[in-house]
């Protein structure tokens, strides 16, 4: 799979490493394949590219932070992918890593910011500087099938590393195979399985390595029969000792396994904001506001000190979210009412200027989260929750069974929701026309309840296997509230843009129309919240 903007393209990696020894030989990989599948992809034949120098540069922190995310950001020169490469770890539910390039340019170039962008979550504005240096003598068995077609390669490394900080030196030889792009799934792994037999029956070993760049700064053990260049196996990179496991199925265990699991998809969705992917400002905001009700709901399990910070820091970027958020709905709400209207009843002027006026709110609203995400607060923000989900956890609650202490807070949500809602209904009542316009801060109060208790419930599903109804019913509820208040923004956003549009001689007429057809989806998402009520 391959996508590609101007400079920067991309691809998944799917490989293997193996260990072998300085003497040994690549054995013959014709016939590989095959099996009881009729469709099984074969080896039907090689053929070998002559010896190719490679050097390559690392680029990481001084901790190596990249490293310990399973992230490599290098600088190659040499064979056919010369460039800059990032490496990202697998995707959930994904085998292959991402691996994006970008072109070479000149040796004193920085780190391209096209490729910084990608990782800044992890680096959170630390700087970085080459750490490992690498020279390899790569040669290329290229795997075929009956066609010609190439369905991946051995490369056979011979490496040599040096660290710029410490001196230190080490060499080693190790074999990589690697499907061709459009080579995957299933058949792509029984080939691999098929190729890894005959490379073990050669004397190779899977990889004790994770990486060139691990074994070559010294964090893993060389080959046997391999040189680190000095008489030694290299330097530990060392660790700060981990904080002891929760006990299991401890309160402690469930929300620590929780907000680590919110804390990555931060990380990803960073990346999706970053890349302009569609919805990835929604996704931001949905993730912190998870975030939140996940360390309000089970207060008093994790450490207070850092669960009080990481809220506080959610808030402020649901804050920033929202705003853009809400100016994506009310522009694409416009689109929508036009299309609905009668025909001949919104004059193109009319949608034109709304699109305009909103479009300028989402350009600033946009530009307000990626300053955002290049700001202190993101960053602190992100190594509170690094912090959060590796210290110990010394809530008063932590050792409690995490069935019990879930059960009693759920009922808790239910009740608090049930409540908010009532009110809803009782403002609703007391209101003075259908559109429930001065009933909104209740109504608006009663929807925060709802999501709250949808999103406690989906956060505990995955620990009690149950909850889905619930979440779903209050789901229709804060979906109901949500069209309400959206349509009511909208008649706002509309009215002010008639009046301007009236005062510089523009006809009004379309603007009313507009604001009555969102009128009346205000009085139809109240329809539904009265019914989504009854059943919450």
């Amino acid at each position: 799979m391959s996508t590609a903007s101007p400079r920067r393209t991309e691809q998944t990696e799917i490989e293997r490493k193996y260990d072998v020894h300085e003497s040994a030989g690549v054995p013959d990989l014709a016939g590989v394949g095959g099996g009881t599948d009729a469709d099984a992809l074969v080896v039907d034949g090689v053929g070998h590219d002559d010896p190719v120098e490679l050097a390559a540069t690392y680029w990481d922190t001084v901790d190596h932070t990249l490293l310990g995310a399973r992230t490599t950001l290098r600088r190659r020169e040499g064979g056919g992918d010369a460039g800059w490469h990032l490496k990202l770890p697998p995707s959930a539910g994904t085998s292959g890593r991402r691996e994006v390039h970008w072109p070479l340019g000149d040796p004193d170039e920085p780190v391209p910011d096209a490729l910084r962008r990608l990782v800044e979550a992890r680096l959170r504005g630390r700087p970085v500087h080459p750490v490992l240096r690498l020279e390899t003598t790569r040669t290329v068995t290229r795997l075929l099938d009956g066609s010609g077609r190439e369905l991946g390669e051995l490369a056979d490394d011979v490496v040599r590393a040096s660290n710029p900080d410490t001196g230190l030196l080490r060499t080693w030889r190790e074999w990589e195979v690697e499907l061709a792009p459009g080579v995957d799934g299933a058949e792509g792994e029984r080939l691999l399985d098929a190729v890894a037999e005959r490379l073990e029956s050669a004397g190779a070993s899977v990889s004790s390595s994770k990486s060139k760049l691990a074994r070559g700064l010294g964090s893993e053990p060389a080959v046997s029969g391999a040189d680190s260049g000095d008489g030694t196996s290299g330097a530990d990179v060392s660790t700060a000792p981990a904080a002891p496991a929760p006990k299991k199925k401890s309160a402690a265990a469930f929300v620590t396994s929780a907000a680590a699991g919110l804390r990555d998809e931060l990380l990803a969705v960073d990346v999706a904001v970053r890349d302009d992917e569609p919805d990835a400002v929604h996704r931001l905001r949905t993730t912190t506001r998870r975030l939140r009700v996940l360390l309000t709901v089970w207060d008093g399990v994790l450490d207070p000190g850092l669960a009080a910070t990481v809220v506080a820091g959610a808030a402020h970027v649901g804050h920033v979210t929202g705003a853009a958020r809400d100016v994506e709905v009310a522009r694409g709400r416009v689109a929508t009412r036009a299309s609905s209207a009668p025909a001949g009843f919104v004059a193109a002027q009319a949608t034109g200027r709304l699109d305009a006026r909103l479009g300028e709110r989402l350009v600033e609203a946009v530009g307000d989260v990626r300053r955002l995400l290049d700001s202190g607060a993101w960053f602190d923000l992100l190594d509170a929750v690094d912090a959060l989900v590796t210290a110990p956890a010394t809530g008063d609650h932590a050792a409690e069974p995490a069935a019990e202490l879930s059960a009693a807070r759920l009922r808790a949500e239910r009740k608090r929701a049930k409540r908010a809602v009532r009110a809803g209904l009782t403002a609703l009542e007391a209101s003075d026309g259908e559109s429930g316009a001065e009933a909104a801060p209740a109504l608006h109060a009663g929807r925060k309840a709802a999501r709250r208790l949808r999103y406690a419930l989906e956060a505990d599903r995955p620990r009690s296997g149950s909850g889905r109804g619930r979440a779903r019913r209050a789901e229709a509820v804060q979906d109901a509230l949500g069209e309400h208040r959206d349509a009511l923004a909208a008649v706002r956003t509309v009215r002010e843009v008639a009046a301007f549009a009236h005062r510089s001689g523009e006809d009004a007429f379309g603007y009313g129309v507009l604001a009555t057809l969102e009128v009346r989806q205000a009085e139809d998402a109240l329809r539904g919240f009265r019914r989504a009520a009854r059943r919450l």
